[in-house]
């Protein structure tokens, strides 16, 4: 549910199980009252609204609770170790100092977190067993019919249903019903089972940890030691035979807490590798289980009715002769048409033909028409043109003539008469 801060007017979305209850707001601190949960609002799809449930950390142990479990356990065992603290065991973890403590710790601690997980792991197990696939609900899960497992999975106690594998499936049917897909179901599967085993692997980190940590601090214990044996001997009075004993003492007991540290360091570690692997196994086995269960029997009957083609095939196989009769009469039908629409066309070719040569003759006969009548106007229009020509000529000569005669009287020359024709 989104709800808008009254302080910042920040947006927030509020889980469930904060409705009816006073937060503080993650942006400006303010504290808010989360109305309660409104049974009755509408929704806008046609799918029922479903606000799935609080989910635990199935992978990771509750650190303070294994810290506490883990000094409990120290101290219950060093208690119980006070009876032999002479011997041999009894002195390695009482006489030598921090370090064998703290090794002692660090191993108990990772102790209290290896049975943890395995209690986690148990819880696991049992819910494995729940039937969260009924009967009576179908053999096949569709979009008629995950409704009623999704609420079948949602009546399951709530200390099994909060569980890697009824999680798992539960978002897998709410997604299933939500988009009717079994690819996207299928990726979505893929997807959180490599969450899972992620956050698997990665609540084993603070174990690991302890098992590189223990032979270090050996390793530092035995350079204390070393140190603390040296320091005795170079400051040892070496003429005093009881100052000489009390520093061979002093050297042999560094010696000791040097050598007992590596070695106490060395077996824990060793000791805590068992139950390490032991307990992881037995997780990966749980994980492979609920990755088989999805695989083998969810994805198998969920049926979004989107058939691959051969199956749409195989299904129609019985129709296929009917189905190919339909198509070679169609053929048929096809061919007579295509043969009758060309005949047609072929006449229709013919007539246009026809029609064409009669109107060439016409054409022709009619530019030969035209061009006779264009040269007989054509002459008549040039032999009269040559008419005129030569009337105009005969006058112009005749002046020129009684203008020779005027110069001739007055004694002067002669303009030339020679007639040339229009074109030469």
């Amino acid at each position: 549910m989104l709800v808008t801060c009254s302080h910042c007017q920040a947006s927030l979305d509020i889980t469930p199980e904060h409705y009816g209850q006073i937060v503080s707001c993650p942006v400006c601190h303010g504290k808010l009252q989360i109305a309660e949960k409104d049974d009755a609002a509408v929704s806008y799809t046609n799918k029922p609204k479903r606000d799935g449930w609080a989910e635990k950390d199935h992978a990771n142990a509750d650190v303070l609770k294994s810290f506490a479990i883990g000094l409990g356990a120290t101290v219950i065992f060093m208690i119980c170790m006070v009876p032999f603290k002479e011997t041999r065991v009894g002195s390695v973890f009482l006489d030598r100092g921090w370090v064998n403590y703290a090794e002692a710790f660090l191993f108990f601690w990772g102790l209290a977190i290896l049975w943890l997980k395995l209690l986690l792991n148990k819880h696991q197990e049992k819910a494995a067993l729940l039937h969260l696939f009924p009967a009576n609900l179908g053999e096949e899960v569709n979009s008629q019919t995950v409704g009623g497992f999704i609420d079948n999975i949602y009546k399951l106690p709530i200390n099994l249903r909060d569980s890697i594998i009824v999680n798992r499936i539960r978002k897998a049917l709410e997604l299933f019903e939500s988009r009717n897909s079994n690819n996207e179901v299928s990726t979505f599967l893929g997807t959180q089972s490599d969450i899972d085993a992620n956050r698997s692997s990665g609540s084993y980190s603070l174990v690991k940890v302890f098992l590189w940590a223990i032979p270090i601090l050996g390793f530092i214990g035995t350079v204390m030691g070393l140190s603390d044996a040296v320091g005795s001997l170079a400051m040892g009075d070496n003429t005093d035979p009881e100052a000489l004993k009390g520093t061979i003492n002093n050297l042999t007991g560094g010696l000791g807490v040097a050598f007992d540290t590596t070695l106490l360091g060395l077996i824990l570690s060793i000791l805590m590798s068992f139950p390490l692997a032991a307990v992881q196994k037995k997780e990966d086995e749980t994980l492979t289980f609920v990755d088989t269960f999805c695989t083998e029997k969810l994805l198998p009957k969920l049926n979004d009715s989107k058939g691959s083609g051969d199956e749409v095939i195989m299904k129609h196989a019985d129709s296929l002769p009917e189905l190919v009769g339909s198509l070679s009469r169609a053929h048929a039908t096809f061919l007579d048409n295509l043969n009758a629409s060309t005949k047609q066309l072929k006449e229709t070719s013919e007539a246009l033909h026809k029609s064409i040569s009669s109107n060439q003759e016409y054409v022709e006969k009619s530019i030969a028409k035209a061009v006779g009548n264009l040269a007989d106007t054509s002459s008549k229009i040039f032999l009269r043109t040559d008419n005129e020509l030569d009337e105009s000529f005969k006058k112009i000569a005749t002046g020129i003539d009684l203008m020779n005669d005027s110069l001739a009287k007055l004694g002067g020359k002669k303009i030339p008469t020679e007639k040339k024709g229009f074109f030469g």
